[in-house]
């Protein structure tokens, strides 16, 4: 998810340990991780560091509408109310190298979205541990499919995301994006697409109605382009009657999980997960952490997926296996 400065949408929500969904939980994948949604991300990218998100922090809110919504999250965000917050790094430096000792940690691999120079920088740093994509706002008119490939073809990312035209008002279906679909299509450039809601007060501002983030803008794009490998991040949440619809008409429609391990309860980010996977769609959920600038928040959501009420081939595939298929990834790769 992108966010613009002190935007940020309501992040963490409390999960106990000792709760059915845990207990519901038979095993946890240990193996290596693949994280389609990470950020090259700036220290002061939501705000001055350093900045903490705490578990639970949606359901206490207690938000005051007559305060401005950016005012009072920087000011939760100085003066944490939880016991073991994530805080932010302090320099750009250490958001960088956090982020890659915490992949590292972890066994992930990850596509790392961003400006260009930052990604390149980031993937220098560590090319065994990122894919690089390339974020795409298409609002500004800075890009044109013409450099885009030409950027493409000479190396500069290999996944084309995070897209968030809808940060622009230009849904996926709009005229003004198709040239840029045709060009990764033509190509076979997976992109990933920011769907699904903003962030909470102010967001209208920026971004189009509720109703206008419908999975079912794809379905244009996808009649249009058959081949076109997609992947709708943060899963379309909360309109998951209308993503089953989606993913049953369109077989190579692909999600990530995007914040959702974040942003919603932990009860309702497990409960969607279990009605995708109830549903037969298993095999074409990806993990993403949403990484910003907050490298804890890789961890936090390998547990997030490790604590859902699934088996563990189901974990395996949601973690791991399915962004093997959907990128086609090597051998060599997979490590």
């Amino acid at each position: 998810m992108r966010f613009v400065p002190y935007g940020l949408s309501v992040l963490f929500l409390f999960f106990a340990l000792g709760g059915s969904s845990f207990a519901n939980s038979p095993g946890k994948y240990r193996g290596p991780v693949i994280d389609v949604h990470l950020h090259a991300a700036t220290a002061k990218d939501n705000g001055p560091p350093p900045l903490s998100v705490c578990p639970g922090f949606a359901s206490e809110l207690k938000y005051d509408p007559a305060i401005p919504w950016p005012q009072f999250f920087i000011a939760r965000a100085k003066a944490p109310k939880c016991e073991n917050p994530i805080i932010s790094p302090m320099t750009d430096d250490a958001v960088r190298d956090d982020t890659i000792s915490e992949m590292r940690r972890l066994k992930v691999r990850g596509v790392l979205s961003g400006p260009p120079d930052r990604v390149a920088a980031w993937h220098r740093a560590a090319p065994a541990l990122f894919i690089k994509g390339r974020g795409l706002n298409i609002g500004n008119g800075a890009v044109t499919p013409d450099s885009l490939e030409a950027e493409h073809n000479n190396g500069g990312f290999e996944v084309l995301a995070e897209v968030t035209n809808q940060y622009a008002g230009i849904m996926a279906d709009d005229d003004r994006f198709d040239p840029f679909l045709a060009m990764a299509a033509g190509r076979d450039i997976p992109v990933g697409i920011h769907m699904g809601l903003a962030g909470p007060p102010g967001a209208p501002a920026f971004f189009p109605k509720t109703r206008l983030q419908r999975p079912t803008t794809l379905e244009p794009v996808l009649t249009r382009y058959p081949g076109l490998r997609v992947y709708i991040m943060h899963a379309g949440w909360p309109f998951l009657d209308d993503l089953k619809a989606m993913l049953y008409q369109y077989p190579g429609l692909y999600v990530d999980t995007g914040i959702l391990q974040l942003a919603l309860t932990r009860k309702d980010y497990h409960g969607f997960l279990k009605a995708l996977v109830d549903a037969g769609y298993g095999d074409r959920i990806m993990f993403g952490s949403d990484q910003m600038n907050w490298p804890g928040l890789i961890e936090e959501g390998i547990k997030a997926i490790n604590t859902a009420p699934l088996t563990y081939d189901e974990k395996k595939a949601i973690l791991h296996d399915n962004a093997v298929r959907f990128f086609r990834l090597t051998d060599s790769q997979k490590k």
